[in-house]
């Protein structure tokens, strides 16, 4: 494939969230991303239809690691070898759930909170840049693992995943996370500065101590296993309490 094809299949593979559906999850973008393939690999158009049937089978994976898949089902499709059809799909049946278990906690679980922190951040800094902030801490990570994912993916076949390995993925996202709780105390201390009241048990040194009692009660309710829902309300009751004995 031709560096212009490739960064078409690129391109559609951005769209693949897009078409989710619950009969076959992401089976119609990925097979949407592909079409770009089928037509140069196919001789005739009864091979172009047994192609697509194959990549509208089932498929489901996190968004910015499937372009991964993709290019390394590219590169065995190009081999044209006996069985290269059941290898592809052999091969996206076996990475599509090991990817979704490195993806979702990466993306979901470490970066989205901590660019949403970010930009709440930048916000009650009173900067317009807030919100290209949010965007540029998800965004820039994500994009760079799509294009690199798709790149190696391409490169070394059904041996992409050892891009992914050599990323410990695990690791850089228990730091991103740590990362996160960080901006989140300074985002805390800075709504603490701007709200607590001058007068009553709530304020000076009082108010600052009753945050951080707040904020260690919320670890100490996470870790005991209590609905996360039902945190903020218990919070609300109590300050409200404290703040009606002032």
């Amino acid at each position: 494939m031709n560096r212009p094809a490739l960064i078409q299949v690129f391109v559609r593979s951005l769209l693949i969230p897009a078409s989710f559906n619950y009969w076959r999850m992401q089976n119609l973008g990925f097979a949407f991303s592909m079409v770009p393939v089928i037509r140069r690999l196919s001789r005739d158009r009864g091979e172009a239809a047994e192609r697509l049937l194959r990549h509208l089978k089932r498929f489901q994976t996190h968004p910015c690691l499937a372009p991964s898949i993709l290019g390394s089902v590219i590169r065995i499709e190009e081999s044209g070898g006996e069985g290269a059809g059941r290898e592809a799909e052999a091969l996206k049946d076996s990475l599509m759930g090991p990817y979704a278990a490195l993806g979702d906690p990466l993306f979901w679980g470490a970066i989205r909170p901590l660019s949403s922190v970010l930009g709440v951040l930048f916000a009650v800094l009173g900067t317009v840049a807030a919100p290209w902030v949010l965007l540029a801490v998800f965004n820039v990570p994500s994009g760079w693992v799509r294009w690199r994912g798709f790149q190696e993916g391409y490169r070394q076949g059904r041996w992409g995943i050892a891009f992914f390995q050599s990323l410990d993925i695990p690791r850089r996202t228990v730091r991103l996370r740590w990362a996160g709780l960080a901006v989140l105390a300074v985002l805390a201390a800075l709504l603490v500065e701007g709200s607590v009241p001058r007068s009553g048990a709530l304020s000076g040194a009082g108010g600052y101590v009753t945050a951080l009692a707040a904020l260690s009660a919320v670890f100490w309710f996470i870790q005991r296993g209590v609905p996360r829902v039902l945190i903020p309300y218990v919070l609300f009751a109590l300050f409200l309490f404290v703040q009606v004995l002032s």
